[in-house]
């Protein structure tokens, strides 16, 4: 069985197209400089935006400050064991005394406000573990490539010392510079006379 092999018209190329170092033109500047514009543009909107309902929180923040202070009674003030609403002599139920639904209104609006900021560090909190679990996996991954590194350092070190020969170590017994400053004239003499150390 012999088969036909079939080659391209023209050999592939091998070198890549080098990128065109021309400067670019003016159109592509003025595009780039217009899409930096809008989104200038859009991102002061956004902080406008952000400013307005910063105030209007501000100024919510400020009205129900006033009320509740506004709703305190003068002799709260200089008198804590006195109770907070006066029951009406008549057996009439708590709704119909109008500073006591007042206080409940404002107890209402105190516990919104309450849940919307729990609501927030709730989702700071799932943020900020959700940012710990990350970290803690990038340590680990960081960990498990300076192991691996480390092992192949050891082998590369093992393979370098297998190439040597090892090379037998001869202690020198060390010579003090008295005992040199001795025996020299006796080295000397024994080199001009011929003599065996």
């Amino acid at each position: 069985m012999s088969s036909t092999i079939t080659f391209p018209p023209r050999p592939p190329a091998l070198r890549l197209p080098r990128a065109s170092s021309a400067p670019p033109s003016q159109e592509k500047w003025a595009e780039s400089l217009a899409g930096e514009r809008r989104r200038l543009e859009e991102d002061n909107d956004a902080l406008r935006v952000r400013e307005e309902n910063l105030r209007e929180y501000e100024a919510r923040l400020r009205a129900l400050q006033d009320e509740i202070e506004a709703g305190r009674p003068a002799s709260s003030l200089t008198s804590r064991t006195a109770a907070p609403f006066l029951r009406p002599s008549s057996k009439a139920p708590f709704e119909t005394d109008a500073t006591l639904q007042v206080a409940w209104e404002k107890l209402h609006r105190a516990r919104e406000l309450l849940e919307a900021e729990q609501m927030h560090l709730r989702d700071e909190r799932i943020t900020t573990h959700e940012k710990e679990h990350d970290v803690a996996r990038r340590e680990q991954a960081v960990a498990e490539r300076e192991a691996h590194v480390a092992a192949r350092e050891r082998t590369v070190a093992e393979a370098e010392a297998g190439e040597q020969s090892p090379q037998p170590v001869v202690a020198e017994h060390p010579v003090s510079a008295v005992t040199r400053l001795t025996r020299a004239p006796f080295d000397m003499a024994r080199s001009v006379f011929g003599g065996k150390k």
